[in-house]
Protein backbone atom coordinates (compact mmCIF):
# COMPACT_ATOMS: atom_id res chain seq x y z
CA UNK A 1 0.00 0.00 0.00
CA UNK A 2 1.07 3.63 -0.72
CA UNK A 3 -0.01 6.74 0.97
CA UNK A 4 0.61 9.44 -0.80
CA UNK A 5 0.44 12.99 1.03
CA UNK A 6 0.83 16.01 -0.81
CA UNK A 7 -0.95 18.84 -3.62
CA UNK A 8 -3.72 18.64 -5.88
CA UNK A 9 -3.29 21.55 -8.55
CA UNK A 10 -4.95 22.27 -12.20
CA UNK A 11 -2.28 22.75 -14.97
CA UNK A 12 -2.79 24.89 -17.46
CA UNK A 13 -0.40 24.59 -19.66
CA UNK A 14 1.18 27.57 -22.39
CA UNK A 15 3.30 26.73 -25.50
CA UNK A 16 5.66 29.83 -24.89
CA UNK A 17 9.59 29.94 -24.39
CA UNK A 18 8.95 32.68 -22.40
CA UNK A 19 6.53 35.13 -20.78
CA UNK A 20 6.36 38.13 -22.02
CA UNK A 21 7.77 41.81 -21.49
CA UNK A 22 6.44 43.90 -18.92
CA UNK A 23 2.94 45.55 -19.85
CA UNK A 24 2.80 43.70 -23.01
CA UNK A 25 0.60 40.73 -23.55
CA UNK A 26 1.41 37.53 -25.42
CA UNK A 27 -2.25 36.31 -27.30
CA UNK A 28 -2.14 32.15 -28.23
CA UNK A 29 -4.78 30.33 -30.55
CA UNK A 30 -5.58 27.81 -27.21
CA UNK A 31 -3.60 26.12 -23.98
CA UNK A 32 -3.99 22.63 -22.78
CA UNK A 33 -5.74 22.19 -19.26
CA UNK A 34 -4.65 19.00 -17.28
CA UNK A 35 -4.98 17.94 -13.81
CA UNK A 36 -2.12 18.27 -11.64
CA UNK A 37 0.33 19.04 -8.71
CA UNK A 38 3.73 16.66 -7.03
CA UNK A 39 1.09 14.91 -5.16
CA UNK A 40 -1.62 14.25 -7.43
CA UNK A 41 0.81 13.70 -10.05
CA UNK A 42 2.71 11.20 -8.20
CA UNK A 43 -0.48 9.21 -6.96
CA UNK A 44 -1.48 8.51 -10.30
CA UNK A 45 2.08 7.81 -11.44
CA UNK A 46 2.12 4.95 -8.42
CA UNK A 47 -1.65 3.53 -9.32
CA UNK A 48 -0.91 3.40 -13.06
CA UNK A 49 2.35 1.94 -12.61
CA UNK A 50 -0.02 -1.04 -10.17
CA UNK A 51 0.23 0.50 -6.94
CA UNK A 52 -2.63 0.69 -4.34
CA UNK A 53 -2.85 4.13 -3.14
CA UNK A 54 -4.18 6.09 -0.94
CA UNK A 55 -4.15 9.96 -0.89
CA UNK A 56 -4.33 12.70 1.32
CA UNK A 57 -4.64 16.32 0.55
CA UNK A 58 -7.59 18.89 -0.50
CA UNK A 59 -8.79 21.03 -2.95
CA UNK A 60 -11.52 24.13 -2.67
CA UNK A 61 -15.34 23.62 -3.19
CA UNK A 62 -15.79 24.81 -6.90
CA UNK A 63 -15.94 22.98 -10.08
CA UNK A 64 -11.81 23.01 -10.16
CA UNK A 65 -11.94 20.59 -6.78
CA UNK A 66 -14.63 18.66 -7.98
CA UNK A 67 -12.88 17.79 -11.20
CA UNK A 68 -9.69 17.04 -9.76
CA UNK A 69 -11.34 15.00 -7.02
CA UNK A 70 -13.23 12.63 -9.72
CA UNK A 71 -9.65 12.53 -11.49
CA UNK A 72 -8.31 10.64 -8.87
CA UNK A 73 -11.15 8.54 -7.71
CA UNK A 74 -11.37 7.91 -11.80
CA UNK A 75 -7.35 6.15 -11.41
CA UNK A 76 -8.43 3.67 -8.53
CA UNK A 77 -7.05 5.39 -6.27
CA UNK A 78 -8.53 5.56 -2.46
CA UNK A 79 -10.01 9.52 -2.29
CA UNK A 80 -11.80 8.95 1.34
CA UNK A 81 -9.12 11.31 2.86
CA UNK A 82 -8.75 14.34 0.12
CA UNK A 83 -10.70 16.81 1.73
CA UNK A 84 -13.47 19.75 -0.01
CA UNK A 85 -12.87 22.98 1.84
CA UNK A 86 -15.57 25.46 1.51
CA UNK A 87 -14.91 29.31 0.73
CA UNK A 88 -11.62 28.11 -0.41
CA UNK A 89 -9.91 27.90 -3.81
CA UNK A 90 -8.11 24.66 -5.48
CA UNK A 91 -4.41 24.69 -6.44
CA UNK A 92 -3.52 26.28 -9.81
CA UNK A 93 -0.30 26.47 -12.04
CA UNK A 94 0.40 28.17 -14.94
CA UNK A 95 3.18 26.24 -16.64
CA UNK A 96 5.31 28.05 -19.53
CA UNK A 97 6.55 25.38 -21.89
CA UNK A 98 9.48 25.53 -24.41
CA UNK A 99 8.88 23.47 -27.76
CA UNK A 100 12.30 23.72 -28.59
CA UNK A 101 13.69 21.65 -25.70
CA UNK A 102 10.42 20.60 -23.36
CA UNK A 103 12.16 22.82 -20.39
CA UNK A 104 9.61 24.82 -18.85
CA UNK A 105 9.03 27.77 -16.15
CA UNK A 106 5.83 26.97 -13.23
CA UNK A 107 3.87 29.80 -11.49
CA UNK A 108 1.55 28.15 -8.48
CA UNK A 109 -1.01 29.39 -6.39
CA UNK A 110 -1.37 26.88 -3.78
CA UNK A 111 -4.73 27.72 -2.63
CA UNK A 112 -6.44 24.73 -0.29
CA UNK A 113 -3.19 22.49 -0.48
CA UNK A 114 -1.72 25.31 2.07
CA UNK A 115 -4.51 24.16 4.87
CA UNK A 116 -3.73 20.46 4.85
CA UNK A 117 -2.81 18.50 7.90
CA UNK A 118 -0.89 15.58 8.82
CA UNK A 119 -3.19 14.32 11.59
CA UNK A 120 -5.59 13.90 8.36
CA UNK A 121 -3.58 10.42 7.72
CA UNK A 122 -5.05 7.98 9.99
CA UNK A 123 -1.95 5.36 11.18
CA UNK A 124 -3.36 2.51 9.80
CA UNK A 125 -2.25 4.47 6.34
CA UNK A 126 1.05 4.31 7.21
CA UNK A 127 1.69 0.77 8.98
CA UNK A 128 4.27 -1.24 9.05
CA UNK A 129 5.06 -2.52 5.47
CA UNK A 130 3.28 0.49 3.60
CA UNK A 131 4.99 3.33 1.38
CA UNK A 132 4.72 7.29 2.28
CA UNK A 133 5.30 9.28 -0.13
CA UNK A 134 5.77 13.00 -0.05
CA UNK A 135 6.94 16.01 -1.97
CA UNK A 136 7.79 19.74 -1.11
CA UNK A 137 4.49 21.22 -1.87
CA UNK A 138 2.96 21.07 1.50
CA UNK A 139 3.55 23.11 4.93
CA UNK A 140 7.06 20.94 5.88
CA UNK A 141 6.11 20.95 9.57
CA UNK A 142 3.06 19.02 8.55
CA UNK A 143 5.17 16.59 6.32
CA UNK A 144 7.82 16.31 8.74
CA UNK A 145 5.43 15.42 11.37
CA UNK A 146 4.01 12.57 8.86
CA UNK A 147 7.02 10.99 8.40
CA UNK A 148 8.23 10.62 11.71
CA UNK A 149 5.12 9.09 12.59
CA UNK A 150 5.54 6.78 10.07
CA UNK A 151 9.24 6.07 10.53
CA UNK A 152 7.34 5.01 14.11
CA UNK A 153 5.28 2.56 12.57
CA UNK A 154 7.58 1.17 10.58
CA UNK A 155 6.70 2.33 7.01
CA UNK A 156 9.08 3.16 4.43
CA UNK A 157 9.65 6.85 4.13
CA UNK A 158 9.77 8.33 0.59
CA UNK A 159 10.11 11.98 -0.31
CA UNK A 160 10.80 14.03 -3.75
CA UNK A 161 12.30 17.29 -2.65
CA UNK A 162 10.36 19.07 -5.52
CA UNK A 163 10.19 22.35 -4.75
CA UNK A 164 13.53 22.50 -2.54
CA UNK A 165 12.53 23.43 0.68
CA UNK A 166 14.52 23.95 4.05
CA UNK A 167 14.48 20.64 5.94
CA UNK A 168 15.09 19.63 9.20
CA UNK A 169 18.18 17.26 10.36
CA UNK A 170 14.90 15.39 12.33
CA UNK A 171 12.98 14.84 8.78
CA UNK A 172 16.00 13.47 6.70
CA UNK A 173 16.63 11.22 9.59
CA UNK A 174 13.31 10.01 9.64
CA UNK A 175 13.17 9.32 5.45
CA UNK A 176 14.31 6.19 4.06
CA UNK A 177 14.72 7.87 0.60
CA UNK A 178 15.31 11.71 -0.68
CA UNK A 179 14.76 12.24 -4.91
CA UNK A 180 16.52 15.12 -6.28
CA UNK A 181 17.03 16.20 -9.45
CA UNK A 182 20.95 17.86 -10.13
CA UNK A 183 19.42 21.49 -9.57
CA UNK A 184 17.62 20.50 -6.50
CA UNK A 185 21.01 18.90 -5.27
CA UNK A 186 22.92 21.57 -5.57
CA UNK A 187 20.25 23.52 -3.81
CA UNK A 188 19.88 20.97 -0.88
CA UNK A 189 23.66 20.56 -0.69
CA UNK A 190 24.14 24.44 -0.35
CA UNK A 191 21.56 24.28 2.12
CA UNK A 192 23.14 21.48 4.32
CA UNK A 193 27.03 22.71 3.77
CA UNK A 194 27.87 19.65 1.65
CA UNK A 195 29.35 20.02 -1.98
CA UNK A 196 26.66 18.75 -4.26
CA UNK A 197 29.10 19.21 -7.53
CA UNK A 198 30.48 15.45 -7.79
CA UNK A 199 26.72 13.44 -7.41
CA UNK A 200 28.27 10.60 -6.10
CA UNK A 201 30.08 11.78 -3.32
CA UNK A 202 26.93 13.80 -2.26
CA UNK A 203 24.86 10.74 -2.23
CA UNK A 204 27.21 9.33 -0.43
CA UNK A 205 28.01 11.58 2.26
CA UNK A 206 24.11 12.41 2.45
CA UNK A 207 23.82 8.51 3.47
CA UNK A 208 26.82 8.44 5.99
CA UNK A 209 25.50 11.68 7.83
CA UNK A 210 21.85 11.30 7.80
CA UNK A 211 21.54 7.14 6.59
CA UNK A 212 18.99 8.51 4.05
CA UNK A 213 19.15 6.93 0.61
CA UNK A 214 19.70 10.09 -1.79
CA UNK A 215 18.69 9.72 -5.38
CA UNK A 216 19.92 12.11 -7.91
CA UNK A 217 18.28 12.37 -11.37
CA UNK A 218 20.58 13.55 -14.39
CA UNK A 219 17.78 13.76 -17.15
CA UNK A 220 19.35 12.44 -20.03
CA UNK A 221 22.56 11.21 -18.00
CA UNK A 222 20.35 8.50 -15.72
CA UNK A 223 20.44 9.07 -11.91
CA UNK A 224 22.76 7.84 -8.68
CA UNK A 225 21.54 6.10 -5.76
CA UNK A 226 23.75 5.69 -2.23
CA UNK A 227 21.70 2.78 -0.30
CA UNK A 228 23.38 0.81 2.28
CA UNK A 229 26.16 2.81 1.69
CA UNK A 230 26.99 1.28 -2.42
CA UNK A 231 26.15 3.26 -4.85
CA UNK A 232 24.05 2.20 -7.88
CA UNK A 233 24.33 3.96 -11.37
CA UNK A 234 21.68 3.92 -13.62
CA UNK A 235 21.34 4.84 -17.31
CA UNK A 236 18.51 6.58 -19.31
CA UNK A 237 16.76 5.95 -22.22
CA UNK A 238 17.94 7.94 -25.18
CA UNK A 239 15.01 9.66 -26.31
CA UNK A 240 14.46 13.72 -27.47
CA UNK A 241 12.12 15.34 -24.90
CA UNK A 242 9.11 17.34 -25.69
CA UNK A 243 7.80 17.84 -22.27
CA UNK A 244 9.96 17.34 -19.47
CA UNK A 245 7.49 18.47 -16.44
CA UNK A 246 6.01 15.05 -15.88
CA UNK A 247 9.73 12.94 -15.85
CA UNK A 248 10.15 13.24 -11.94
CA UNK A 249 6.47 12.21 -11.00
CA UNK A 250 6.59 9.53 -13.42
CA UNK A 251 9.98 8.01 -11.97
CA UNK A 252 8.66 8.85 -8.45
CA UNK A 253 5.22 6.48 -8.98
CA UNK A 254 7.21 3.63 -10.87
CA UNK A 255 9.80 3.46 -8.24
CA UNK A 256 7.28 3.26 -5.05
CA UNK A 257 5.64 0.55 -6.89
CA UNK A 258 7.98 -1.30 -7.85
CA UNK A 259 9.49 -1.26 -3.90
CA UNK A 260 5.59 -1.61 -2.70
CA UNK A 261 5.71 -5.08 -4.56
CA UNK A 262 9.22 -6.05 -3.19
CA UNK A 263 11.23 -5.49 -6.24
CA UNK A 264 15.09 -5.33 -5.22
CA UNK A 265 15.96 -1.18 -5.56
CA UNK A 266 17.59 -2.10 -8.54
CA UNK A 267 14.57 -3.15 -10.68
CA UNK A 268 12.83 -0.20 -8.42
CA UNK A 269 15.34 2.45 -10.42
CA UNK A 270 15.46 0.79 -13.39
CA UNK A 271 11.27 0.79 -13.87
CA UNK A 272 11.49 4.69 -12.53
CA UNK A 273 14.26 5.53 -15.17
CA UNK A 274 12.71 4.02 -18.11
CA UNK A 275 9.11 5.42 -16.68
CA UNK A 276 10.56 8.95 -16.22
CA UNK A 277 12.34 9.10 -19.77
CA UNK A 278 9.46 8.67 -21.51
CA UNK A 279 7.51 10.65 -19.77
CA UNK A 280 9.22 13.48 -21.53
CA UNK A 281 8.35 12.33 -24.82
CA UNK A 282 4.92 13.45 -24.35
CA UNK A 283 3.16 16.49 -23.05
CA UNK A 284 1.71 17.36 -19.38
CA UNK A 285 2.24 15.53 -16.23
CA UNK A 286 -0.27 12.91 -15.60
CA UNK A 287 -1.80 12.81 -19.55
CA UNK A 288 2.71 11.67 -20.14
CA UNK A 289 2.71 8.91 -17.39
CA UNK A 290 3.98 5.54 -19.10
CA UNK A 291 2.33 2.33 -19.25
CA UNK A 292 3.57 -0.78 -17.42
CA UNK A 293 3.69 -2.51 -21.05
CA UNK A 294 5.96 0.74 -22.50
CA UNK A 295 8.16 0.44 -19.57
CA UNK A 296 9.05 -3.14 -19.71
CA UNK A 297 9.40 -3.13 -23.56
CA UNK A 298 12.36 -1.35 -22.27
CA UNK A 299 13.93 -2.89 -19.28
CA UNK A 300 16.76 -4.23 -21.34
CA UNK A 301 17.64 -0.88 -22.77
CA UNK A 302 19.02 0.64 -19.07
CA UNK A 303 21.99 -0.48 -17.51
CA UNK A 304 22.18 -0.69 -13.83
CA UNK A 305 25.51 -1.06 -12.01
CA UNK A 306 26.87 -2.56 -9.67
CA UNK A 307 24.70 -5.47 -8.57
CA UNK A 308 26.23 -6.33 -4.85
CA UNK A 309 24.05 -8.22 -2.43
CA UNK A 310 23.32 -5.67 0.13
CA UNK A 311 22.80 -2.79 -2.15
CA UNK A 312 19.74 -4.19 -3.46
CA UNK A 313 17.24 -5.23 -1.24
CA UNK A 314 14.76 -2.80 0.26
CA UNK A 315 14.61 -3.13 4.28
CA UNK A 316 10.90 -3.43 4.78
Amino acid sequence: MITVFGSNVLDLFFPVADLPAHDTALHLDSHVEQPGGKGANQAVACAKAGGQVNFYGAVGDGGHGRQMYKNLATHGINVSGLKVLEDETSGLACIFVDETDGTHKVVVSQGANKKIKADWVPDSAISAGSILLVQGEIKIEETESLCVRAKKNGATTVMNLAPVVSLSENLLKNLDFLVVNEHEAELLGAQLGIDATDKIMFATEMYSKYRVGLIVTMGPDGSVCCYNGDIINVSALKIKPVDTIGAGDAFMGYFCAAMDVGKPITDALREASIAGSLACTKIGAQSALPAPEEVVQHISDIFVSPLKENAIVVNR
